[in-house]
Formats: structure tokens, sequence, C-alpha cells
């Protein structure tokens, strides 16, 4: 289960207003009452944990009537797995952008994860959601998550065609990258550090590039200062 936290932001509203009053005061969003439920939902399970959170609550932060849920959701893990899926398409979009540019695929790559870190960092109780409270959200949502990881998988099979020895690299080698990068930024969301993500920029650069390109290779496509980086002696001849 997790654990609340000092509430700030959106999250604060979900954890001690009934009904903040800037959302009553938004016409677009007393419009869209989905959207309200939405977003109700993400701050207060950001704050509280999915397991914490009531459907009661996200209508009281939403100020919407219960029958108005109903008329959009099953239940709550309805709810939450709509939440999670808009996420989701908003942070896909803004990776999968940098890879549809004419850059060379190492730069593809820095692109897509600073766009990823930038998103995660500006949308904290997003981050939240997205990286640590859907794997407690249940099978579905644990299920999503992998899903998530795995679509990101080809965008690092190009780097085969960079790799001086392409058929060492073990299959999985991709999926390990991205489970890693995964691993790392999961840590820091847990940690409350999600605003310090972009400073990793340079290092996830490179821990996703050095499999196919080589440390040499992948510390200067990342922009690593090479005083600062533990030197790899060269293989033997």
């Amino acid at each position: 289960m997790s654990q609340s936290r000092q509430p700030h932001g959106r999250a604060a509203a979900a954890a001690v207003s009934p009904a903040p009053a800037s959302d009553a005061a938004d016409p677009a969003r007393c419009a869209d009452p989905r959207a309200r439920i939405l977003d109700a939902l993400i701050a207060t399970v950001a704050y509280r944990g999915y397991d914490r959170t009531t459907i009661e609550r996200v209508l009281q932060t939403a100020d919407v009537q219960g029958a108005v849920f109903d008329e959009h959701f099953h239940d709550k893990e309805d709810c939450f797995m709509q939440a999670l899926d808009a996420l989701v398409a908003r942070l896909q979009g803004s990776v999968l952008e940098q890879f549809e540019t004419s850059k060379s695929w190492p730069e593809r790559v820095r692109r897509g994860l600073k766009a990823l870190l930038v998103a995660l960092a500006s949308d904290p109780e997003a981050a939240r959601v997205g990286m640590v409270e859907c794997l407690s959200a249940g099978p579905a949502a644990s299920e999503r998550y992998r899903e998530i990881l795995s679509a990101f998988v080809p965008l690092l099979e190009e780097g085969r065609r960079h790799a001086a020895y392409p058929d060492h690299l073990p299959p999985q080698t991709s999926e390990a990258v991205v489970g890693g990068i995964a691993s790392i930024l999961h840590r820091r969301v847990l940690e409350e550090r999600t605003p310090e993500l972009p400073k990793l920029l340079g290092d996830l650069v490179y821990f996703a590039l050095v499999p196919y390109m080589g440390h040499h290779r992948a510390m200067v496509a990342a922009g690593i200062d090479g005083a600062h980086v533990t030197q790899v002696p060269p293989p033997p001849r």
C-alpha cells in the first residue's frame, strides 16, 4: 500500500478540499465532467495511493454526482484504467514524435528521452500514477504497464544497425535497456524526485546507446564529459 505524503498542487486539493473552487469556476471543466473525474482520480491516487482512493473522494474533488460517474465508468478500476490510458497516450505521443524526425538514430533516442523526462517532470502527480501506483492497481494495470514498456522496445532495435557486432547482441538487449530505464525512473518518482528527472538525460542516453555503439561513441552521443566518466580499456587484440 502506498504511503500518503504532504499534499501539494492538485494532490492537495484531492486530499483536503472536498470540491476545489477553481474547478467549479472553470467553465471548460464544468462542461466536461468526465475530464474532471479523471483529473480528480489522478490527483487523489497520486497523494493517497490507489488502495486508499475511494470513488466518494474522487467525486467530491471533481464536484460531480455519482450518477455522472456511472455514465462514464463501471467502477474505480475502470476509471483508473481510462485515466492511465489518457496519460500514456500523451506520453507516448511526446516521445514518438521525436522518432519521426529525419535526425540520426542516436539523436532521436536523445530527443525521445528528453521528451519523456520533461513530460514526467512537468506533472509529478501523473508521473506517480503512471510509474508507481499503476503497479499496485491490479492485474489489468500491471499488464498495461508492461505493454507501455514493450511499445518502446522497437525504438531501440534500430540500434543493431549501429552495432559493431550485431549478431553478438542478445535478443533481449533492447528489452533490458527499456526495463533498466523504467526502473531508474520508478525509483526517482518513488523518492519524490520527479522534478529532477531531466538531469538524468545524459546518463540515460549513454545507458540506452552503449550496448549498440560502445562506450566512447555512446559517451559522445550522450554529451558526457569524458573527464568525468570511468574509462573502459579497449579489448585485448
